[in-house]
Order: structure tokens, then C-alpha cells, then sequence
């Protein structure tokens, strides 16, 4: 039985090998040997004991580089002989393209929520849902997360007939401060506001810096789940690439020339849907571009733990010294998205979120909020992230080449620093939103490109969610893959 990864072997620079696992590092420098034409199809690789002697490493690395390997399909392992080369990668694509933005802010029309959700069966078969960013339960850490629940139920008993304080509870607003610390940000526990999720954070966000009819920038693509705090206002969306690394500035700064930009809602970590991160340099930028202009920085920073490399990123609040930034965050989509908690640092506007949230409710669920402050407080939340990190890694890498692989020539797919969601260009003449449909059909639920720009402008792509086991989202990404050769224009 082949030993499991190394999970914790992750060390520090994204650009280089030495960020990956030990067996990861290992494994991407023999396909980068396959691509090279250095191996070719036939050639034998060396024993495990050779290659436990050349690279200084244990016997399980050795094992888990062959593995990985071999689920690829790159090697095969003959019997008393060793592993040959099987197969080839497939050659790899320039990224997707940033669609330049509109021209003219414009208010949201679109039944976004119609197009977002999935069904709850087809043909009375379960929907496979690959379209929202949650991960699949069996990669969550249930058992822990139900003994938390009845630490919580023990602290429970004397306090039920109370309502929770409105900012949340104390407990767990600490521990969120000490995550924010964490990214760089100096924030005490009063700071903090948890809400509903993440998508209470924006919404709280939107409402504390705008007021309808008003322009709002928005990266493009970016996620619809800020869209539709947008088009809950009846604020006008106003398109900014997202480049590479980050959204266009010298764009955002003429959209504030041109326009009365009241916020800017943009994704600086693990954007969604591209899976990049921005520089330090450009979060730097940008804080000093919310000063200067007198606009409001809303930032989603839903996945900043799930980097790769295993080094947590600065945020852009972490460089904010006027307070025009507000950081919305959340552990719903891939620690406990039953308990559904996020929460808001927002800087100078905290009094005005702090008003609109009372109007919303009285106080969260005391149960939940215990809960996910003694999984914080206990290092169960670390040892998860480690694991889960590693894990979505290996099967981020394996669907994006399953998707080289199976769909048609000139597909252009992301490659995530981190994160589990892949942006998919399809090529010239397909229909994302026509491909969405007849994955429907077939019980695979997918997102269409067109629900990540309020101008509707994607059309040729898709947002697979990568947060099941790659022996569930082989079989799938195969099915899309004809799908979308049956669909075009």
C-alpha cells in the first residue's frame, strides 16, 4: 500500500519548486523533463531507491512523486521492472484573455440567482454541483467540527436564554483578529462584525459606501456574488480588467476621472474566478489609490488561506493606514459551510455597518459562533488547512490537465496559485452559456462566464469548482468535455 503525501512539507516561495510538497516539487520536475523531450515514451525512470539516494528524500516521497505520476498517467510500473514513461502531458496554453471593459457604468439586469444555482435533481438523479466554490464534505473535518459543536453545547446551557451581542461573540471575534494578524492587519476584536457568511459581509460593505444609482468598479471577470449585492441596491457596475496578477489600475484610475466611483469591490488573493493573487506592490497601490481618490476598497478575501505555497498573503487592508479598506472574509466555503460565519472589518465605515446590522438582526446563532471559536482555539483549523491545501493542490493540477487533455484544441484554462475553482476560455464559436445547459441536462452542474460580468461579456467561458475528489471530477470534466464539442455558435 503506497504511503499518503507528505502533507506538511510545504515551504515558502510560490515562483519555485521548493513552494511545493517535497513529492510535488519532485513530480513537476520530471514532467517538466516530459515536456522538455528529455524522457520520452518508453524510457525508464529510476527506483525508488535510486531516487531516494540522488534527491535525499524518504522512501514515502519517493513513493508518493511515482504516485502522482502515475495517476496522471505520465508513468506505468511493470512488474520486477521499474516505471516507464507512459504518456506525454499535454501541451499547455496561454491563459485565458482579459475581455477589455465597457465603456459606460450600467445597472445589473440579469436573474443572476436563476443561473447560479443548481437544481436538486435531474431525471430523479442527484446533481454533481461543480459550481459553487464549497468544498465537497468528504474533504471536510466533520468528526472535529461535531466535537467543537458539543464543547459548545457544555458552555451552552446557562447562556440560552440570551441574545449574542450584535457584533458576534467576543470569543470568536478574537480569534478572526488574530487570523487577520495573520495577513498583516493590526485589528482588535471591536474592529470585527461577524455576519452570515461572506455574502453578508459584502452586502453590509456595499450598502455602507454607497447609495443607489451610484458607480461602483468591479474587476472583470469577478465573482457574482458581489454582482448581486450590486444589483440588490440598484448601484451601475463599472467593468476593470482583471489582468494577470491583479485588476488594470491605470484603467481604474481613468474610471475615476471619467466617473464618480464611489467603491471599488475587488478579490486581491485567490481571485475568483482566475485563482491569482496580486503583488504586494499593487495592494500597496492600491491602498494608497483609495486614500488619495476618497473611494472605498471592498475586499472579498474568501481564499487567501488556501495559497499553494502554504504562505498566507497580505491583504489590502493590511496596507491601509486611512481606513478606506473593508475586508469581508469567511470559513463557510471550506471549513464548516453549515455554520455559514464570516465576518467585516471595515475600517472607518464600522459604525455605519454596525447600524445597518442591527437593522438586520438582533445577533447571530450563539451555538454556531462557540463552535467555530473553540475549532479556532484548539489548532484544528491549521492542521485542516494543511492538509486541505495540499490536497486541493494535487487536484487542481489533475483536473486542469484532464481538461487539457479531453476538451477541444485551443480550450485556455487558468493555472490557480491557489484556491480550487479553474477559468475556462472555450474556443472560438462556443457557447459557455449553452454548454451550462446541457451539463444540466446530464446532471452536471457548472457556471456559465457570463454570470462574472454585469455587461454579460464571457460568453465563451466556464467556472468548473474543483472542491470534490478527483475520482469525482475525472468522469465529469470527460462529460463536459463532449458536451462542449457537440456545442457551438
Amino acid at each position: 500500500m503506497v504511503g499518503e503525501p507528505e502533507a506538511d512539507a510545504i515551504l515558502t516561495d510560490v515562483a519555485s519548486p521548493a513552494a511545493l510538497p517535497k513529492y510535488m516539487s519532485l513530480a513537476r520536475g520530471f514532467e517538466r523533463q516530459l515536456r522538455s523531450g528529455t524522457l520520452r515514451v518508453g524510457d525508464r525512470l529510476p527506483s525508488v531507491r535510486q531516487l531516494r539516494r540522488d534527491h535525499r528524500i524518504s522512501a514515502a516521497t519517493a513513493v508518493s512523486c511515482y504516485l502522482w505520476l502515475e495517476r496522471q498517467g505520465y508513468i506505468r510500473a511493470r512488474a520486477k521492472s521499474g516505471y516507464y514513461v507512459g504518456r506525454l502531458p499535454e501541451r499547455d496554453t496561454a491563459p485565458p484573455e482579459a475581455t477589455p471593459r465597457a465603456q459606460r457604468p450600467v445597472v445589473i439586469h440579469a436573474d443572476l440567482s436563476s443561473e447560479v444555482e443548481a437544481p436538486t435533481a435531474v431525471n430523479g438523479s442527484t446533481v454533481l454541483d461543480l459550481g459553487p466554490s464549497v468544498i465537497s464534505s468528504v474533504l471536510l473535518p466533520v468528526n472535529r467540527l461535531n466535537r467543537s459543536v458539543r464543547a459548545a453545547l457544555s458552555a451552552f446551557e446557562d447562556s440560552v436564554t440570551t441574545y449574542e451581542d450584535q457584533r458576534g461573540s467576543l470569543r470568536l471575534r478574537r480569534q478572526m483578529a488574530r487570523l487577520m494578524f495573520r495577513q498583516g492587519s493590526e485589528c482588535k476584536p471591536d474592529d470585527i462584525i461577524v455576519t452570515a457568511g461572506a455574502t453578508e459581509a459584502l452586502s453590509l460593505a456595499v450598502r455602507a459606501t454607497t447609495s443607489p444609482g451610484d458607480v461602483v468598479a468591479v474587476e472583470s471577470p469577478g465573482c457574482f456574488e458581489m454582482l448581486r449585492g450590486l444589483q440588490a441596491m440598484n448601484l451601475r457596475a463599472l467593468e476593470i480588467p482583471h489582468r494577470s496578477g491583479g485588476i488594470d489600475l491605470d484603467q481604474l484610475r481613468t474610471a475615476v476621472r471619467r466617473h464618480r466611483v464611489k467603491a471599488v469591490m475587488l478579490n486581491a488573493t485567490c481571485h475568483n474566478p482566475t485563482g491569482d493573487c496580486a503583488t504586494d506592490a499593487l495592494k500597496t497601490e492600491l491602498a494608497h489609490f483609495a486614500e488619495r481618490h476618497g473611494v472605498a476598497i471592498i475586499e472579498s478575501d474568501t481564499f487567501g488561506d488556501l495559497v499553494f505555497s502554504g504562505v498566507r498573503p497580505r491583504t489590502v487592508k493590511s496596507f491601509d493606514d486611512a481606513g478606506r479598506v473593508l475586508q469581508c472574509s469567511s470559513l463557510a466555503h471550506f471549513v464548516a459551510p453549515g455554520f455559514n460565519i464570516g465576518w467585516i472589518s471595515g475600517g472607518r465605515y464600522q459604525p455605519a455597518i454596525q447600524r445597518l446590522k442591527q437593522v438586520s438582526n438582533l445577533g447571530g446563532s450563539r451555538l454556531n459562533q462557540l463552535a467555530l471559536a473553540e475549532f479556532l482555539e484548539s489548532g484544528a483549523f491549521d492542521r485542516h488547512v494543511r492538509r486541505l491545501r495540499t490536497e486541493l493542490w494535487r487536484t487542481v493540477e489533475s483536473a486542469r490537465e484532464e481538461v487539457l487533455r479531453h476538451f477541444p484544441a485551443g480550450t485556455r484554462v487558468s493555472r490557480p496559485e491557489g484556491g480550487f475553482v479553474l477559468w475556462i476560455q472555450l474556443p472560438e464559436g462556443h457557447d459557455g452559456e449553452a454548454v451550462r445547459r446541457r451539463a444540466a441536462s446530464a446532471g452536471i452542474h457548472i457556471l456559465s462566464g457570463a454570470v462574472f460580468s454585469p455587461n454579460r461579456l464571457y460568453r465563451p467561458y466556464i467556472r468548473i469548482a474543483c472542491g470534490h475528489p478527483f475520482a469525482v471530477l475525472k468522469p465529469a470534466i470527460r462529460a463536459i468535455a463532449g458536451l462542449v464539442r457537440r456545442t457551438t455558435h
